[in-house]
C-alpha cells in the first residue's frame, strides 16, 4: 500500500507543480516527450531546442507586436501578461480544439525573446510547435522591415 500512496503523491505533485512561468530568468524546461520546444532547452538537446527570437526594435515594441498578434487572433486565450516582460497563452487548434501552451519571455538587456511552446495533449505534435515559433520569428522580422 505504501508504494501506491507514494506514487499517488508524486502524480499529484507533478500535476500541481507549475508548468509555466519564469524562474531565475529562464522558462521552465520541456518534458522528455517530443511535443515541446524551448529556446532555453539544453544546448545539445536537438529534440526540444529552438533558437531564441531575435529582434532589432526595443523590447517594449517587440512585446507589443506579439501581444497585439495574440489579442487580434482567433482560438487564443491569454492566460497571463506581465507588461513588456512575459506573456503566456493557450492556442486551440481549429478543428479538434487541442490546446497548446505558449510562453514568451523578454529578458531585460537582450534583444531576444525566449520562447517555449508545448502541446498539452498527446506525445507528438507533428512539428506544430516548431512551425509556430517560426511564425513568430517571421512576424517580428516582417514588422521590423516596415
Amino acid at each position: 500500500m505504501e508504494p501506491t500512496l507514494t506514487a499517488f503523491f508524486i502524480c499529484c505533485m507533478s500535476v500541481l507543480s507549475p508548468l509555466s512561468g519564469v524562474s531565475d530568468g529562464e522558462l521552465r524546461g520541456c518534458p522528455p516527450s517530443p511535443n515541446c520546444v524551448s529556446s532555453q532547452s539544453m544546448e545539445y538537446n536537438f529534440v526540444h531546442k529552438v533558437d531564441p527570437i531575435a529582434y532589432t526594435t526595443s523590447r517594449q515594441v517587440a512585446y507589443e507586436r506579439i501581444s497585439k498578434y495574440f489579442h487580434d487572433s482567433e482560438n487564443i486565450w491569454i492566460r497571463e501578461e506581465k507588461d513588456g516582460e512575459y506573456i503566456r497563452v493557450i492556442f486551440f487548434t481549429k478543428v479538434f480544439r487541442f490546446p497548446d501552451r505558449v510562453e514568451i519571455y523578454f529578458p531585460e538587456g537582450k534583444q531576444e525573446a525566449q520562447i517555449r511552446s508545448q502541446s498539452a495533449l498527446g506525445l507528438w505534435d507533428i512539428f506544430a510547435n516548431r512551425r509556430r515559433v517560426n511564425q513568430f520569428r517571421e512576424l517580428l522580422a516582417k514588422e521590423e522591415s516596415k
